[in-house]
């Protein structure tokens, strides 16, 4: 009896297993992103930008940070929405941290054209704040469908375009590089808190000189995967803090130290 029960479990297992595998649509299994920290983002190509120019994708690079978001320039709601949540972290945050730092829009949609980039740029850019004056910090861009695949795949970034529905099924994150092209953090989700974001531009800055506070600020925080977002550490919290004390009572014994002399 039991032997019996033991084989209609593993029966019924098996069956509901090979279920859900035949279940799972192509646009989950083919839009996960890979994440590629520490690599370096191919950007030995040419894409075009909203103004209808060829521009080289390594022009933006040795400036400063760089945020890259993949989006295509038709899409009926999502990509408006990551664009808006980034938007809204970025204008949170004080302009001195924003300096130097290049957003990069670019459509992975082989159908957009100069006209739908213009569009999308037109309906965006203006609600980012200008920093100094500056607001040519935001490129919009689109290309060749192969051009635009190899970027993705540097960076991990998978898309699927769903023929049936004629739209395109993608992940929704941003993707943060340092002046030099390697990638340093990824950012998920459709809205994106401007500590995280601060915190993300702190990290891209590595290869530049960065304050004494924001090294602190990345000693003491770390990227949590499960919390898409930044968390303190008690650990390293708890080290700085030790460390700030001993420095203190060092400073202490040698003020006493001083007015015992006198």
């Amino acid at each position: 009896m039991l032997l019996n029960v033991i084989i209609s479990f593993f029966l019924l297992l098996t069956t509901f297993s090979s279920f859900s595998a035949e279940r799972i649509p192509d646009e989950f299994v083919n839009t996960s992103i890979i994440e590629k920290l520490g690599d370096s983002v191919l950007l030995d190509y040419e894409l075009t930008n909203s103004k209808g120019e060829l521009v080289a994708l390594s022009t933006y690079l040795n400036q400063g940070p760089v945020i890259l978001n993949f989006a295509y320039f038709t899409c009926p709601r999502l990509c408006h929405l990551i664009v808006d949540g980034m938007v809204n972290g970025l204008n949170l945050l004080p302009n001195k941290e924003l300096e130097n730092v290049q957003i990069l829009s670019i459509s992975f949609d082989h159908r957009d054209t100069l006209k739908t980039t213009q569009e999308f740029a037109m309906k965006h850019k203006h609600s980012l704040k200008s920093v100094n004056g500056n607001s040519d910090n935001w490129e919009f861009l689109f290309g060749p469908e192969e051009v635009v695949r190899k970027l993705a795949d540097s960076v991990g970034f998978r898309y699927y375009f769903n023929e049936k529905s004629n739209q395109y099924a993608h992940s929704s994150a941003l993707i943060f590089l340092s002046p030099s092209g390697l990638i340093t953090r990824y950012l998920y989700g459709i809205t994106f808190r401007s500590f995280d974001l601060s915190m993300s531009i702190t990290e891209s800055k590595k290869n530049n000189v960065i304050s004494t506070v924001e090294s602190l600020l990345l000693f003491c925080y770390n990227y949590d995967p499960n919390e898409q977002g930044y968390v303190l550490e008690a650990i390293k919290l708890m080290k700085l803090a030790g460390t700030v004390t001993i420095f203190m009572m060092i400073g202490l014994i040698y003020r006493l130290n001083k007015v015992k002399e006198r």
